[in-house]
């Protein structure tokens, strides 16, 4: 965003002239919406105006809510979810410690840290960013520069690293391309009292640091982000899995389940995203008693249904060795059709299959396609919710 538009929509009449946009403008096509601001601004405002109108209606589709908040397009890609912002905000206003968000963009986890009280401070190298970030976080102090020459005394600090995964071409999943690199970033937060470094959610487990502690967190069905911590009140080498809203968690040092095999009961258990990323599937076993049916499949099976939020149940109806012919033959004598498709360590995709699988009519079902001990195979189930 150019840096005069920035200041226009801070300052008191950009303010007044997008409170006073009536709210059925957002329901207007991007001309008529910028033909309809013209008529009472002049044309540079009204673009200005229009742009926020898109994005904060952009926001409230993904977000579920109105922050308020003022948004770049790029900025508002990359901002962290308000439901994870504040959980983070709420460890951290635990710590007692003034918080530093040293890559805060427009102020999504910082203006979550300032609702909690905590005295905070902000570091944006783009100009125009951080005079948004600074409307967005009113309380927070927001400075112009480069997280890895931050302006403050870091050891007096619990600090937010979120380094840029962006580039002209898209995502950058090397930790040595992101911005800050990798390296510097765990060199930023071994140097505060206490920190999180968020990644992506793929970070191989070889990058993690052994003193660190890694939360693996999930909202919905969408992976967020592993939130790395270390310093103060932290524990090194604990891995959690967090599934938001709900606040489910499993940890590292719950009770695991014996890494041998059995044969696929009458029940069957596939965990979150967050689960299986923290490496915590035999953890959930445990919890579910339940049974691994092959050691790199995080499919697991059970004589009894349980519940659980951080995790599918389901009942098998079949189960056959997979093929086309096979599965569209057992799925029409049945009066079945895939309502849901599923797979873990299988080769085709679930788009795919439905394609191949043609027109199919009767009561659903899912299709859960795995491997077991190297045969590919298809379970057709019925989804249990609890009562």
């Amino acid at each position: 965003m150019e840096i005069d538009r920035a200041q226009y929509l801070v300052s008191n009449a950009g303010h007044d002239a997008l409170a006073d946009v009536p709210p059925e403008y957002a329901r207007l096509d991007p001309n008529q919406l910028a033909t309809a601001l013209r008529r009472d601004h002049p044309a540079r405002d009204a673009a200005a105006l229009a742009e926020q109108v898109v994005l904060r209606e952009k926001a409230r589709a993904r977000y579920g809510e109105d922050s308020g908040f003022l948004f770049t397009a790029d900025g508002l890609e990359m901002m962290t979810h308000p439901v994870v912002a504040r959980r983070r905000a709420a460890r951290l206003a635990t710590l007692g410690l003034p918080v530093a968000d040293l890559t805060c963009g427009l102020g999504g986890d910082l203006s979550a840290v300032v609702a909690t009280g905590t005295r905070s401070f902000g570091l944006e190298r783009d100009a125009a960013t951080a005079l948004l970030a600074r409307a967005n976080s009113p309380g927070a102090a927001v400075l112009r520069g480069e997280a890895k020459w931050p302006p403050l005394e870091l050891s007096q600090f619990a600090v937010i690293v979120d380094p840029s995964r962006r580039a002209a071409a898209g995502r950058r999943f090397d930790p040595a391309a992101f911005s800050p690199s990798w390296d510097v970033a765990l060199e930023l937060l071994a140097s505060a009292r206490a920190g999180v470094l968020k990644a992506p959610p793929g970070i191989g487990h070889a990058h993690l640091p052994p003193t660190s502690e890694v939360e693996f967190v999930q909202l919905g069905r969408s992976m967020r982000e592993a939130a790395v911590w270390l310093g103060e009140r932290t524990s090194p080498g604990l891995r959690r899995a967090v599934l938001l809203p709900s606040g489910a968690e499993i940890l590292s040092t719950d009770p695991e389940a014996p890494a041998e095999t059995a044969q696929p009961g009458p029940f069957l258990f596939d965990p979150e995203s967050c689960v299986t990323l923290a490496g915590l599937v035999r953890h959930l076993a445990a919890r579910l008693d339940g049974r691994l049916m092959d050691p790199q499949v995080a499919y697991l099976t059970a004589d009894e249904p349980t519940f659980d939020p951080l995790c599918a149940t389901f009942e098998v109806l079949d189960r056959l060795p997979f093929s086309i012919s096979r599965l569209k033959a057992r799925l029409r004598d049945s009066e079945w059709k895939p309502d849901e498709i599923r797979r873990r360590a299988f080769p085709i995709e679930p788009d795919e299959l439905r394609r191949l699988l043609g027109r199919l009519e009767g009561n659903p079902v899912t299709l859960l396609l795995t491997t077991i001990a190297g045969a590919r195979t298809v379970f057709v189930a019925r989804r249990l919710f609890p009562a």
